[in-house]
């Protein structure tokens, strides 16, 4: 009952963002975890050109993968992967101003590091002195003592606090949901349907967005192979059997999946 109360707190939320969230940011999402960094960027300025605030709500991306509405983060990470630091480290650093990120250990995690951007102390150029004679080849400069390092306090470690059971369950649920998306985005089929075949999901919701997507992966892997495999066929219908079941009234997104597979699952 607690999960599925966190799934429709997570909807609610979602819903919230979707009205104020534009549609390049689900599409720089998607560009981001296929490492297409430059399609990233180009989507993620389109988003905060239309709503730069970043929010706490989160964004359907596929199915029961949701991200939460920070496009300043994502564009700084997408432009640090360039190699465009001097703008990647602006992203940053607005990313931290709104203060959403700061609050979400995933991310603060990467606006500490800045995506290896992060800007190191520039050495001070020693100062120029007048009326030093130059000296003769063979003979050595006078030493100098190097001048005493400042003493900075460290700053004291913030340490967050622990993650209740409830919210540690649905942060797993959703790390392997979304693993498994990236993976079958990305074409790596039979890794999406290796991953969704594990222990099952205790979430209803969550079940059903994994048996599609497993079927999604096996009907590749079968159009793949010349439609030949009949054991990949079987596993397909049993899992869309399963998904109508969990979701009666549930329909693929076009976005994601082929037609074909949309009609498929939609019968």
């Amino acid at each position: 009952m607690r999960v599925a109360i966190a799934w429709l707190l997570l909807a609610f939320a979602a819903l919230a963002a979707e009205g104020q969230a534009p549609p390049s940011f689900r599409e720089g999402v998607l560009a981001f975890e296929k490492k297409e960094w430059a399609a990233a960027e180009t989507a993620m300025r389109a988003a905060i050109a239309g709503n730069p605030k970043e929010s706490e709500g989160t964004v359907s991306i596929a199915g029961s993968w949701y991200e939460t509405y920070v496009p300043h983060y994502f564009l700084a990470r997408s432009l640090a992967r360039q190699g465009k630091c001097q703008e990647a480290l602006a992203e940053f650093a607005e990313s931290e101003r709104q203060g959403v990120t700061p609050a979400i250990p995933d991310f603060a995690r990467h606006l500490t590091t800045r995506d290896g951007c992060k800007p190191g102390a520039k050495p001070e150029k020693p100062p120029r002195e007048i009326g030093v004679a130059e000296i003769p080849f063979g003979e050595e400069p006078p030493k100098r003592e190097p001048p005493k390092p400042e003493v900075v306090p460290p700053k004291p470690e913030v340490v967050p606090p622990p993650a209740m059971p409830r919210e540690r369950i649905s942060r797993e649920t959703r790390d392997r949901l979304s693993a498994a998306v990236s993976s079958y985005l990305s074409g790596r089929y039979e890794d999406a349907a290796r991953m969704l075949a594990g222990s099952p999901f205790a979430d209803r919701a969550a079940a059903a967005e994994a048996a599609l997507f497993r079927a999604a992966a096996h009907d590749a892997l079968y159009r793949i192979g010349g439609m030949t495999d009949r054991s990949l066929l079987r596993e397909i219908e049993l899992d869309l059997q399963t998904y109508r079941r969990l979701r009666p009234n549930g329909r693929p997104d076009p976005r994601v999946f082929p037609p074909h597979f949309v009609a498929m699952a939609s019968q």
